[in-house]
């Protein structure tokens, strides 16, 4: 019989680490009988306190004067506490040094040789060490015992390691709050990172955006005060909506970073991912309830998405192992009286969006139908969409939403956003529960013919002409040329060529869509110049990671002029904080034109417009 070997899994080394003496108090520590058990004799001969997390039963390590796995003795004028300090191992591999001593006497710094000091978080006295961090530590009154400490292994094997130490961040912060993990994804004007946090040892994502001038700031500063409004603070977190836990930078210095909790990935891979248990139709299920809860929620704040599309959905599992989806990146997202400007991404974007009319809570119910379609991928959607122009597929999304399974929600995708229910509404209607007025309500619009029109608008002779021949007609001066007719399922319907649109719609935050570029065919340059980043006129011929190179200042202005699409006070600095205070959450809330009463004080505050 061929003998097979058996396959072991690779498990990485648990965290090992040496306390070596640096002074001489930490000398006599080191050698006292008490502490025989874990003296260790280095390869210079110089004797050290080892500790080891390889037993799954022993994950802390206590140093103090009594009841402690390693004793410092408590000399006159050493004030050394009955618990000191412990090493901690943490699920992560990550060791946290944690201060219990009651003079709050344990002091990590660096040595002269190199190496970063990162202090202990104020609520709970707690910081990493690892290679090249926090590599001396001092114990008692004037570090009366110094040991340094040298790493056998620190855990931290998912970590890029190129030079010690470890890269952390924010970047133009001193202090430190991560290190560095690697990048998860990238936009238009930041990228995502995930890091760990070094104060909890938990991963967390950072956007670190790309610059901080004109609108990038813009954006940045939008997403920031949005998101506190939703989600700052346990009060109001919303269960479906991203949470902001911190954020740094602004001022002068022209860089931002905002750090938010790290999920398991998007729907977009989610749904792409050929491993995945649930049909695309469970997911698509899932995903509504979950979004139209979150749209429903930002609504009430008065914010519009203007982004919803896969990448932005995120998912992780909840207790019970089942999808949970949660609304992110608000970097495009405004005060609906204030959004006038094209912003989303085309194949999500909806009509009046396209058509830089007036947008409301109804984009976002828009764009979360084309998502439904695009993740039960009707008509190989997925693969077309990148494909045409925004008035093809919108033609598509109207067709789509005739078909049976639609029945309840078709009105998602009505043309005229008027006629779109609200995600409250829709909320009622998949719970079967919606009063009345709302019935006859909804029951009225789904008589209206499916494109959005009404007997009063002087195209829908043209366009109801264009529908019944089944394909596109030129329309004469009385027609409705803006949203040209293509049957769905004509594998030959025009992809979109330069000169298919009189007025190019190319803004500074409206992104084509990115799966598909090399056949994506837009290739005409306005008067600022603007070509997509990626076109071989744009100086490259990769894929569209960057993809804005329009500049900034026609037709809108240099950037400290007022902005169109602007509602958001600039901050004058952004400082990196621990996790979320009310001090924090005041000053968000302050910032996006509130104010809170203060203590004792009995005046309301006043909204500031802005």
């Amino acid at each position: 019989m061929e003998e097979i070997e058996d396959q072991v899994a690779e498990v990485s080394p648990p965290p090992v680490l040496y306390l070596v003496p640096y002074n001489k108090a930490a000398r006599q520590a080191t050698a006292d009988r008490v502490n025989e058990h874990c003296r260790f004799r280095m390869e210079n001969g110089v004797f050290a306190l080892y500790i080891s997390f390889a037993n799954p039963d022993k994950q802390v390590f206590t140093l103090g004067r009594a009841d402690c796995d390693i004793f410092l003795p408590d000399p006159k004028g050493a004030d050394i506490s009955k618990h000191q300090c412990s090493f901690i191992n943490t699920e992560r591999g990550a060791v946290l040094l944690e201060d219990k001593s009651s003079k709050k006497n344990t002091e990590p710094y660096s040595s002269n040789n190199g190496g970063q000091t990162i202090g202990f978080a104020k609520e709970t006295r707690r910081v990493l060490v690892a290679r090249g961090i926090n590599n001396m530590i001092g114990f008692g009154r004037d570090r009366y015992y110094q040991f340094e400490i040298h790493w056998e292994s620190d855990g931290l094997y998912d970590f890029p390691l190129k030079d010690e130490p470890y890269r952390t961040g924010p970047r133009k912060s001193r202090q430190k709050k991560y290190i560095d993990g690697e990048k998860v994804g990238a936009g238009s004007y930041g990228s995502v990172w995930w890091v760990m946090d070094v104060h909890t040892g938990g991963l967390m994502a950072v956007k670190k955006f790309n610059n901080m001038e004109g609108k990038h700031l813009e954006f940045a500063t939008r997403e920031i005060a949005n998101l506190f409004r939703i989600n700052g603070n346990s009060a109001i977190h919303h269960d479906h909506i991203l949470e902001i836990l911190d954020y740094a930078g602004g001022g002068k210095d022209d860089w931002g970073e905002i750090f938010m909790p790290l999920k398991a990935g998007n729907l977009k891979t989610l749904v792409l991912d050929k491993t995945r248990q649930v049909d695309v139709d469970q997911l698509a299920d899932t995903v509504l309830q979950h979004m139209l809860l979150a749209l429903a929620c930002i609504a009430e704040h008065k914010i519009v998405h203007r982004d919803l599309k896969p990448e932005n959905i995120l998912w992780e599992f909840d207790e019970d192992g089942n999808y949970h989806f949660r609304l992110g990146d608000f970097g495009l997202s405004n005060n609906p009286d204030l959004a006038v400007t094209i912003a989303g991404t085309e194949p999500f974007m909806a009509p009046e969006v396209y058509k830089k009319q007036k947008q409301t809570e109804k984009v976002d119910i828009w764009s979360l139908f084309a998502t439904i379609v695009w993740v039960k991928n009707i008509n190989n959607f997925r693969a077309t969409c990148a494909k045409y122009a925004p008035p093809v597929i919108h033609n598509w999304l109207v067709q789509y939403a005739a078909m049976d399974q639609f029945s309840n929600i078709r009105q998602m995708a009505s043309m005229r956003a008027k006629d779109r229910p609200s995600a409250k509404h829709l909320l009622r209607i998949l719970a079967g529960d919606g009063p009345d007025e709302l019935a006859d309500e909804l029951a009225s619009a789904l008589t209206l013919d499916p494109m959005g029109e009404d007997e009063n608008d002087p195209g829908v002779g043209a366009s109801r002409r264009r529908r019944r021949h089944g394909k596109q007609v030129a329309a004469d001066d009385e027609g409705d040329p803006a949203v040209p007719y293509y049957d769905p399922y004509d594998p030959h319907a025009p992809e979109w060529e330069s000169g298919d649109e009189d007025e190019d719609p190319a803004m500074p935050y409206y992104e084509p869509y990115k799966p598909d570029p090399e056949n994506y065919h837009w290739e005409r340059e306005d008067e600022a110049g603007y070509v997509p980043g990626g076109s071989p006129r744009a100086g490259g011929a990769g894929p569209l990671e960057e993809v804005w190179v329009k500049p900034y200042d026609k037709p809108y202005g240099p950037p400290d002029e007022p902005d169109p699409d602007s509602g958001t006070a600039v901050p004058e600095l952004w400082t990196a904080r621990q996790l979320p205070t009310q001090e924090m959450s005041d000053l968000a809330a302050a910032r996006v034109g509130q104010s809170r009463e203060p203590k004792g004080g009995k005046g309301k505050g006043k909204k500031k417009k802005g």
